[in-house]
């Protein structure tokens, strides 16, 4: 539990000048793992969403590449089948991680202090 608990840390952002502050949770991880680029969008940063588009597309191509050599080696509908859950499962979860950690280093950039 402790190391899924690292996967999806909690971060806590304030603006020093504007006392604004951003909560970055459990709940921001599943935004950002279903959308993405537009999640860091919608968070005022362009340039990173825009690095964020190849990321996920580099995810997606290493899921479904995965699930075709498990597909090609154990060739079973059930193995199948679940492999195919697996590999969806595990590249939301890789797009969520990548997302937040660009969101991370743009409220950085920006100059809000990081809190954890």
């Amino acid at each position: 539990m402790d190391r899924l608990g690292s996967l999806f840390e909690t971060y806590l952002f304030d603006h020093p000048e504007t006392d604004e502050s951003r909560l970055i949770d459990g709940r921001s991880y599943f935004w950002a793992s279903l959308f993405g680029p537009l999640y860091v969008l919608s968070h005022g940063f362009p340039l990173l969403a825009l690095l964020m588009v190849p990321i996920g597309a580099a995810i997606a191509f290493a899921a479904f590449a995965g699930f075709f050599i498990v597909d090609a080696f154990l060739s079973s509908g059930v193995t199948s089948i679940v492999a195919l859950a697996v590999m969806i499962a595990a590249a939301l979860v890789a797009q969520g991680i990548a997302a937040i950690r660009l969101l991370r280093v743009g409220y950085l950039q920006r100059g809000w202090r990081g809190g954890y």
